[in-house]
C-alpha cells in the first residue's frame, strides 16, 4: 500500500514546450519517460465501489497490466491524498482476489463483486514524466498527460500536469508548484480523471454548492465546486457563489496570523470574479489557492 500525494493542474498542450524548457531549472533530473497509458475503470451495476468511495482501475503500460484500488482519501484544497494498492494482473479485467484481504469492508463478498464487474469508461493518454531531485534530497515526479476520457460515444480531453511526491518533504511539491504557476498558464485541477469519467458517463454537471461553510476547507470546496460548475455550464450564478466563497475565505484568512496578508487578495478576487470569469486562470488566483492548500495540509 502507498499513499498518493499530489497536486494537479490543467495545462493546455500549447504550454508543453515551455514546461520542458523549465525542467532543468526545477531540480536535478534523475529520469524521464514517455509512455502510452491505457486505463479502464470498473464498478458493479449498483455502483458498489462508488458507494464505498473506492476506485477500481486496470492499466496497460509497456505491454504489462496492473490493477489498482484507491481507497477513500482526503483533499486539502489542491492537495489530494489517497491510499492505493497496485497489483500486477494478466488482462484488462481486474482480479479482485489478488488484492490484500484487509482492504475490503466487513461482509464484502469479493467473489460476488468479481462476477458483477462491468467496465464504465476509459482514460487513455500519453504521459511524459520527469523525476526530479530537489536540493533537500526530496524526489518529485512531474507528469504531463494528454489524451481523452471515453464513455460510450462521449469524449472529454485530458491535458493536465501532476506533481507527485515520490520521497521526502511534501512541502517541495508546493515550492515547485509556486515556481510553475509563475511561468506557465496553469489552472488548479480540482477533479481526478476518475471523477471526470463518472460524470461523463452519467452526463452530469457539477451542482452549485448550497452554502460556503465556516471553515477554510469548506470554503475552498465551495469555491472549487462553483468554478467547476461554471466551467461546465457558464452559468453566471456560479460566479456569484465563487465570489461569496472567496469573501468568506477572506474573513477566515484574516483570523489566521500566518495568512492575514492573503485576506486582502481574496477580497479583491471576490470582487473581480463577479465581472470576469477569467479570474479562474489568473496566476494570483491560483497562487492563493496553493497557499491555502499548503496551510491546510500542514494543519490537517
Amino acid at each position: 500500500m502507498s499513499t498518493e500525494l499530489e497536486l494537479k493542474y490543467l495545462l493546455p498542450s500549447s504550454g508543453l514546450d515551455s514546461l520542458m524548457q523549465l525542467i532543468p531549472q526545477l531540480g536535478e533530473l534523475q529520469h524521464s519517460e514517455h509512455n502510452t497509458l491505457l486505463n479502464a475503470y470498473f464498478d458493479t451495476a449498483d455502483s458498489w465501489f462508488r458507494q464505498h468511495d473506492m476506485g477500481l482501475r486496470s492499466r496497460l503500460k509497456q505491454g504489462r497490466y496492473e490493477q489498482t484500488i484507491k481507497l477513500a482519501g482526503s483533499q486539502h484544497g489542491a492537495m489530494q491524498m489517497r491510499p492505493e494498492y497496485n497489483v500486477p494482473c494478466d488482462g484488462v479485467v481486474p482480479k479482485l482476489a489478488a488484492f490484500p484481504a484487509e482492504i475490503w469492508p466487513a461482509r464484502a463478498d469479493v467473489a460476488q463483486l468479481q462476477q458483477h464487474l462491468t467496465e464504465l469508461f476509459r482514460t487513455d493518454f500519453v504521459r511524459r514524466s520527469w523525476l526530479l531531485r530537489c536540493t533537500d534530497g526530496s524526489e518529485v515526479e512531474l507528469a504531463y498527460d494528454q489524451g481523452e476520457i471515453r464513455s460510450g460515444s462521449y469524449r472529454q480531453p485530458i491535458a493536465e500536469l501532476e506533481l507527485e511526491l515520490i520521497s521526502g518533504n511534501a512541502l517541495q511539491l508546493f515550492a515547485l508548484a509556486r515556481t510553475l504557476l509563475q511561468q506557465l498558464p496553469l489552472r488548479t485541477g480540482w477533479q481526478s480523471k476518475a471523477a471526470r469519467g463518472y460524470s461523463l458517463r452519467a452526463q452530469q454537471t457539477v451542482a452549485l454548492p448550497q452554502h460556503t461553510g465556516n471553515t477554510m476547507l469548506a470554503q475552498i470546496r465551495a469555491l472549487q465546486q462553483a468554478e467547476a460548475c461554471y466551467g461546465q455550464t457558464q452559468n453566471s450564478a456560479a460566479l456569484k457563489v465563487a465570489s461569496q466563497a472567496l469573501a468568506a475565505l477572506a474573513l477566515s484568512l484574516s483570523e489566521q496570523t500566518r495568512l492575514q496578508h492573503l485576506s486582502a487578495e481574496a477580497t479583491a478576487l471576490a470582487d473581480a470574479v463577479l465581472l470576469n470569469a477569467g479570474v479562474f486562470g489568473w496566476c494570483r488566483y491560483n497562487e492563493l489557492l496553493l497557499a491555502v492548500s499548503e496551510y491546510l495540509y500542514q494543519n490537517a
